[in-house]
C-alpha cells in the first residue's frame, strides 16, 4: 500500500548547480534522496541501488528533492514524498525525467535477519557473488546468498533453509551452491526467480561441499570424500589400521553418467600430509564407513585443456594432473616430491603454502591460490605463479595482502580480475576486499562476525541490473 504525502515544493534550479548539475549522463535533476529506515549507501547520482533495513509493521519513507522542471514519480505515481508498506525483498522505484534527461533509482527491503555489513570504497569490478554464512565468533551462522554490485550493494539475494556455502554462477544466468552440514548433501541449482531446477549429486559417493565446476561441454565437475580403509597411518603417529577420507575428482554429464574420475588414492602418500597430522588425528570425521580421518582435504579443482588442478589443504600442495593418464605432472608447495617444482622469487621461500585454497588456472595458463597461511606467523595473501611444465620450475609473480586481515583459519579465495585487481575473501575472517595490482585496497566490504567461504566475480555481461531486479521482484511481488 502506497499513502501520498503533500509533495514538496520542488527546489531551484540553483540546488542542482550547488550539486553538481544532472544526475549523472543519463540522468535527470535529482538533488537528493532520503528514506526512512536510512537510505544504505547514501544518495548519489551516479549509484541506482539501494538497500534498506525495514522494521516489520513499519512503513518506508521515501522522499525526493528535484531541480525545477523536472518530473519524479514513487511506484509510477507523481509525488515527492510516500510511505510504502514493504515486505522483506519488496521495493520503490523511483523515476525522474527533464531537460531531456531520465533515470531511474531502485530502492529494496533487507530482511531483518539479513547479515550486517560495511563497505568502505567501490571495487568498480562489476557483482560479486558471497555466502557469508559462516561464523567466526562463535555466534549463529546465517542462511544467505547475495549479489552485490560495485559499491557493495546487495542487488539479490536469497534465503536458504540450511547455511549456504559455496556459491557461483552456473549453467547460464542460474545460480549454485552446497548446504553446508546438510544431512543429504548436494549443490541445489537455482533460477535467479529462486526456483529448485536441480540438486546435484555423486553417483557412487558423498558430494564434498568444496567445489563445483561447468566445463565447456555442460558437464560438472565435484569433488567427493570416499572412505578407504585399513590404511597404516603410523607415519603420522596414527593407527596402523584406520579409515582416511581420500579426494575424489569426479565429472558426470547432467543426465548423471560418470564420465571421469580421479582420486588421491595410488597417487599421494600418507606422509605428504605429516604436518597436518595433529589436526588430522585429533578430529575424526563421520563418513559411510564410520569414523575416518581426514587426510587430505581436498578443496578445489581447476579445469584447461587436459590440465586439472587440485588444492590439497593437508598437504600445504597444488598439484597438476594429466587429465588423460591421470599422472601427477607438477606439485607446487608442500612436502618435496619427484613432481615438485623449483620456486623462484616467493618471499615465503620453497614451500610457501601453509592450508592454501582456491587454485585456478588463469587464461594464459598461470595459477592464483589463496594461500591462507594457517598456523604461521605470516598473514593470508593471494598469490600469482608462472608454471614451466618441462623444466619443473615455478615462477612467483607476485600478489596481494590486506595489513588489516592478519590471521586466516581456514577457507578463502583469490580471483585475479580482467583488468588485473584482485577480488579476495579472506578466509575465516569478516572481509572481501577488492586491491589493485599493487596491494591497494580498492573496497572493503565486512560482515562482522560472519565470513563467506568464497567471492567469485561474475564475468561482464552475465548479469544486468533489470534482471536481478526483475528476479528479486518475481520472488518478492507487491
Amino acid at each position: 500500500m502506497v499513502r501520498l504525502g503533500v509533495s514538496l515544493a520542488l527546489l531551484a534550479g540553483v540546488l542542482a548547480v550547488a550539486s553538481g548539475g544532472a544526475a549523472g549522463s543519463s540522468g535527470a535533476h535529482l538533488v537528493r534522496l532520503t528514506t526512512s529506515p536510512a537510505l544504505y549507501p547514501a544518495y548519489s547520482p551516479a549509484v541506482h541501488d539501494y538497500v534498506v533495513r525495514c522494521n516489520p509493521g513499519s512503513d518506508v519513507s521515501v522522499t525526493t528533492w528535484a531541480a525545477a522542471g523536472t518530473l519524479t514519480t514513487i511506484d509510477g505515481a507523481r509525488a515527492s514524498s510516500v510511505a510504502v508498506a514493504l515486505k522483506p525483498g519488496q521495493g520503490v522505484t523511483v523515476r525522474t525525467a527533464g531537460g531531456g534527461k531520465s533515470a531511474e533509482y531502485h530502492v529494496r527491503c533487507l530482511p531483518a535477519d539479513f547479515p550486517a555489513f560495511t563497505v568502505s570504497g567501490a571495487s568498480g569490478s562489476g557483482w560479486t557473488i558471497v555466502t557469508p554464512s559462516l561464523s567466526n565468533s562463535g555466534g549463529p551462522s546465517s542462511h544467505y546468498v547475495a549479489i552485490l554490485d560495485g559499491n557493495g550493494v546487495p542487488v539479490w539475494w536469497y534465503r536458504d533453509s540450511g547455511i549456504p556455502f559455496d556459491a557461483r554462477l552456473f549453467d547460464g544466468s542460474a545460480i549454485a551452491w552446497a548446504d553446508y552440514d546438510g544431512a543429504n548433501p548436494a549443490y541445489q541449482v537455482r533460477s535467479l526467480e529462486g526456483q529448485l531446477l536441480a540438486r546435484i549429486t555423486s553417483p557412487d559417493g558423498q558430494i564434498d561441499d568444496h567445489e563445483l565446476q561447468l566445463t565447456g561441454a555442460g558437464d560438472e565437475v565435484f569433488l567427493v570424500y570416499q572412505p578407504k580403509e585399513h590404511v597404516d597411518l603410523a607415519a603420522l603417529g596414527g593407527p596402523a589400521d584406520a579409515t582416511v577420507l581420500e579426494g575424489r575428482i569426479e565429472e558426470r554429464s547432467p543426465a548423471g553418467k560418470l564420465l571421469w574420475s580421479w582420486s588421491t588414492d595410488g597417487h599421494v602418500g600418507v606422509e605428504e600430509s605429516a604436518r597436518w597430522a595433529g589436526p588430522i588425528l585429533d578430529t575424526p570425521v563421520k563418513s559411510a564407513a564410520g569414523d575416518a580421518y581426514d587426510l587430505y582435504h581436498a578443496n578445489s579443482v581447476a579445469l584447461q585443456g587436459n590440465l586439472v588442478v587440485l588444492s590439497l589443504r593437508y598437504d600445504d600442495a597444488v598439484y597438476g594432473i594429466d587429465k588423460r593418464t591421470g599422472a601427477i605432472l607438477w606439485k607446487l608447495g608442500g612436502t618435496a616430491t619427484p613432481q615438485s617444482l623449483t620456486l623462484t622469487g616467493d618471499p615465503l621461500g620453497a614451500q610457501p603454502f601453509s592450508g592454501q585454497h582456491d587454485a585456478r588456472i588463469q587464461p594464459d595458463g598461470t595459477i592464483t591460490v589463496f594461500d591462507d597461511e594457517t598456523q604461521t606467523p605470516s598473514p593470508p595473501r593471494a598469490v600469482h605463479y608462472a608454471i614451466d611444465a618441462s623444466a619443473q620450475t615455478a615462477r612467483y609473480l607476485g600478489g596481494v595482502a590486506d595489513p588489516e586481515v592478519g590471521t586466516s583459519s581456514c577457507c578463502g579465495s583469490a580471483r585475479l580480475l580482467a583488468d588485473g585487481d584482485w577480488l579476495v575473501s579472506w578466509g575465516a575472517d569478516p572481509v572481501v576486499g577488492t586491491y589493485a595490482p599493487d596491494g591497494t585496497p580498492l573496497q572493503r566490504i565486512a560482515f562482522p562476525g560472519l565470513y563467506s567461504y568464497r567471492a567469485v566475480p561474475v564475468a561482464a555481461g552475465r548479469l544486468t541490473e533489470p534482471g536481478l531486479r526483475d528476479a528479486m521482484d518475481a520472488m518478492a511481488p507487491r
